[in-house]
């Protein structure tokens, strides 16, 4: 018991400093919220124990990890955190159409000069049609580089959603016709990317470039399925992009699947005799 009593003493004598980086590999769940908070003090907090924290499955200790993440203010400052040891160039990588029946997976990279802040930009899914066109219009503008990804849908079923995704996100990154020197995606992350890469949970709301990919990626797809549309109308591909939707299931039992279906997901296995 003496014994472990001194190895206590000796963990709560250690600086914030030392308890941030002399174990940042170290699970989150053994620190208390009393340490991590003394652990955030330093003058430089580490963007991966933070991106760490943001995981843990203490409510409290996520809503820490956040404060952090997002004290920059707006999703444009919020970056900051990273621009440490000549990190600069930061690309921002996200997917769309991950849940969606029907039509390809996209995901998009986009790299912006660390001046360039875009008013308004926002997670696609929290902004209208209307808007998400206007800021494409405006990010394709003002970005270093823009690179966009689309994967077939005979790709998914036969190597999964997830290995797929994976490959979206790492082609779009790789893609981008200038070399970054920070990446960020939006909780999934590819790896071997060569390069400090973090993937992070709400990164779409939370930093630019993450917010400008999953924007890219939306309206990309989103042109994709209207195009489709004149081609398959009784889906309904305009209105619901090759999502769950009352009318597209009611389609597909009536018509039976297209070549663009994703014929492993559970609304569309039963009605692939149709084809």
């Amino acid at each position: 018991m003496v014994a472990t009593g001194k190895v206590q003493s000796a963990e709560i004598e250690r600086t914030p400093s030392e308890l941030m980086f002399g174990e940042k590999n170290r699970s989150t769940l053994a620190y208390s919220i009393k340490e991590i908070n003394e652990m955030l003090k330093v003058p430089k907090v580490d963007p991966e124990f933070v991106i760490q924290l943001a995981s843990d499955p203490r409510v409290t200790v996520r809503k820490i990890a956040f404060r952090i993440l997002r004290r920059g203010g707006n999703l444009f400052r919020n970056e900051n955190i990273f621009r440490i040891d000549g990190i600069e160039l930061i690309a921002g990588a996200d997917e769309a159409g991950r849940g969606s029946l029907a039509g390809p997976l996209v995901a998009a990279a986009v790299m912006f000069s660390p001046r360039a802040m875009i008013e308004e930009i926002d997670d696609s899914k929290k902004l209208t049609p209307l808007m998400r066109e206007k800021l494409y219009n405006e990010i394709t503008k003002r970005a270093v580089s823009i690179s966009v990804t689309f994967i077939d849908p005979s790709l998914i079923d036969r190597w999964g959603i997830q290995t797929m995704n994976m490959k979206a996100l790492s082609d779009a990154i790789n893609g981008l016709d200038q070399e970054c020197d920070c990446v960020i995606c939006d909780y999934y992350l590819p790896c071997g990317l060569g390069v400090p890469a973090f993937g992070i949970p709400k990164a779409d709301s939370t930093f630019q470039s993450v917010a400008a990919a999953s924007i890219v990626a939306k309206v990309e797809r989103d042109r994709f399925m209207r195009s489709l549309h004149a081609k398959y109308p009784k889906y309904n591909f305009y209105r619901n992009k090759g999502y769950a939707s009352r009318e597209h299931l009611e389609a597909l039992r009536a018509f039976g699947p297209t070549r663009f279906h994703r014929f492993t997901y559970r609304g569309v296995q039963s009605f692939q005799e149709r084809l």
